[in-house]
């Protein structure tokens, strides 16, 4: 079961003249590398790597679930880039319907 995330009271207050915008439903996709990604968390495998946006060139903060290799190598999978900025300026509050 995905866990419930609450985005900042404040911010929601500040948009209440904007009209309310419900997000799709989450593909099955996204649920499955969440899963997976819980399952590298419980066991330690991931990490906070530092990269370069192959499109912009600039500097991203990924979140990688380390994949360990026959070879004895590990090799970080990107799972999510971090926010940023502000992300209660950046985004619709999800709780609000």
């Amino acid at each position: 079961m995905l866990p419930v995330c609450r985005m900042h009271a404040d911010a929601a207050a500040e948009d209440q003249d904007k009209p309310v915008k419900t997000p799709p439903p989450l593909a099955e996709s996204y649920k499955k590398n969440f899963d997976t990604l819980q399952k590298a968390m419980h066991s330690g495998d991931v990490a906070l790597v530092s990269a370069i946006e192959k499109a912009s060139g600039e500097p991203r903060a990924l979140l990688c679930a380390m994949q360990h290799n026959e070879d004895q190598t590990i090799t970080p999978v990107p799972f999510a880039v971090m926010v940023w900025g502000n992300p209660f300026e950046m985004f619709e509050d999800p709780t609000v319907i």
